[in-house]
Order: structure tokens, then sequence, then C-alpha cells
């Protein structure tokens, strides 16, 4: 099979066409709507018509969720090394560096038990809904 046969049969399972293909990555990379058009050379009216269109719209989603679970896991790969580092600025000889990191590392603890506990209620409404 051609490339060109390889295209068309993605073409036709996707209902996009090559351009709205070829456009996407350009888009989901991009800052801003603007800047994504301006690279794919697709008109800002032209992208919003696409936009409105539920097959763009979900491969456009599709991509973007992509990216940002790649970026996601890159973050999280630093995760240990970025923690250590903070605590590590604990044992600093300079004091208000120092509380600078206590006062992250208090506020992260913080927001960390706030985030469990409202998971925690949530689970229990949803319980109770579900239980309706």
């Amino acid at each position: 099979m051609t490339k060109l046969n390889k295209k068309q049969q993605k073409t036709k399972k996707t209902k996009l066409t090559a351009r709205q293909l070829k456009a996407i990555p350009k888009i989901v990379t991009s800052p801003t709507y603007t800047e994504g058009c301006k690279k794919a050379k697709v008109n800002r009216t032209t992208f919003y018509t696409w936009l409105k269109k539920p097959e763009f719209k979900g491969e456009l989603d599709r991509q973007r969720d992509e990216i940002a679970a790649e970026a996601f896991g890159v973050l999280s790969q630093g995760l240990t090394r970025a923690v250590e580092t903070l605590v590590g600025l604990l044992d600093n000889k300079d004091d208000r560096l120092k509380r600078l990191a206590a006062k992250d590392v208090i506020d992260f603890i913080i927001r960390h038990k706030e985030n469990e506990d409202l998971d925690e209620r949530l689970k229990e409404v949803e319980k109770r809904l579900a239980e309706k």
C-alpha cells in the first residue's frame, strides 16, 4: 500500500481531511490557537469551523491529552529529585532560605491532606447518591 493510500485510508477512518490531520499536531503544540493556526497555515475562521465538528474536536482533544500525558510523565520522573532538593534546603545555612523551604514543605503537605479529605468526602457523596 502506498503512502497516499494509507493517508486516504486514515482520512476515511477518521473523517478528517489530510489538511486537518496535518494541522492538529501544530495546533496542539502551540501555546494559543492563533499561533497554532499560523504554524499550520490555517485561517482562524476555518479552524473554528473545524472545531464545531465532533470528529475534529475529538481528535484535537485526543492529541492534546496525549501530549499532556507525556509531559506529565516527564514531570513525574523529576518529582523525587525536586522533593529531595526542597527537603535538602532545610539544612541550608541561610535562615531565610530554610524558612521558605520549610513553608513550602508544610504548604504541600497541608494541600495534599486537604485533597485527600475532599476525595473522601466526594466518594461518600457519590456513594449516597448511588444508593438513592
